[in-house]
């Protein structure tokens, strides 16, 4: 009895068995890494941030942000199960229902194991929910004392124009948001009355250029109420690709 699989019977080979379990049954009975089923994250409704920790950064449109939200809890919360697990990589993910608040993914990951001869692998499947909330600074700035200074700096204002016409042309509410431009030598300044705007602009920008972001918050007066007015300033440095 002791040379077959106690699950399956099948023979036990050397280098492809955990114990009395041949390695198909192992894996199948046994979970190798600490993955919750049910996972949720904060997703800022107006300018597509989330919340990772307790930090809130870009997260794109609602796909985006849920592939980098799970990217981010594998990288920080997962861990293995078993002391078995001598080494592991993150594989893959797809999802297995069309990206929405409530979406089910699959989780793919390689594993080194003691005693195996082979690398195995194993998958996870995992629903998460995108909760939709304001983030601190849209807050601010949809209580109408806030707004948002795009600096564009690296690029000559016609190849900026020639880059974002297609999102221009496409996107009424982004047109609507933009209260001035000015051109420089070496770029534009982008003032807009949103932040979701400012982060479109970037994210089409990426598709183009080498970009660097840098956030910042400055004082601009004070409203009419009698108020201290901010303004939310990304400083973005551009690059041409190399080819």
């Amino acid at each position: 009895m002791g040379n077959i699989c106690a699950r399956c019977g099948r023979p036990l080979e050397p280098g492809k068995h955990v114990g009395a379990l041949c390695l198909d049954c192992f894996l199948e009975t046994t979970r190798l890494l600490c993955i919750e089923s049910r996972l949720e994250f904060e997703y800022c409704k107006y300018c597509g941030s989330i919340r990772l920790g307790h930090k809130w950064v870009e997260g794109g449109d609602l796909e985006e942000a849920t592939r980098r939200f799970l990217e981010w809890y594998v990288n920080e919360h997962v861990r293995p199960c078993t002391s078995l697990v001598r080494e592991y990589r993150f594989i893959n993910m797809y999802a297995e229902t069309v990206p929405s608040w409530r979406t089910v993914y699959r989780l793919e990951f390689e594993f080194i194991l003691e005693g195996i001869d082979e690398p195995v692998t194993q998958s996870y499947r995992v629903t998460i929910y995108a909760r939709p909330t304001i983030c601190p600074l849209c807050k601010d700035a949809r209580g109408g004392d806030h707004n948002v200074l795009v600096q564009l700096r690296g690029v000559e204002p016609r190849r900026l124009a020639e880059k974002l016409s297609v999102l221009f042309n496409s996107n009424s509410h982004l047109v609507e948001s933009i209260i001035d431009i000015v051109e420089l030598r070496n770029g534009a300044d982008i003032f807009l009355s949103d932040r979701g705007s400012a982060s479109r602009i970037i994210r089409e920008l990426r598709k183009h250029f080498s970009v660097r972001v840098v956030t910042t918050g400055e004082d601009v007066g004070i409203s009419s109420r009698g108020k201290l007015r901010r303004r939310l300033v990304y400083s973005v440095r551009l690059r041409e690709r190399r080819r």
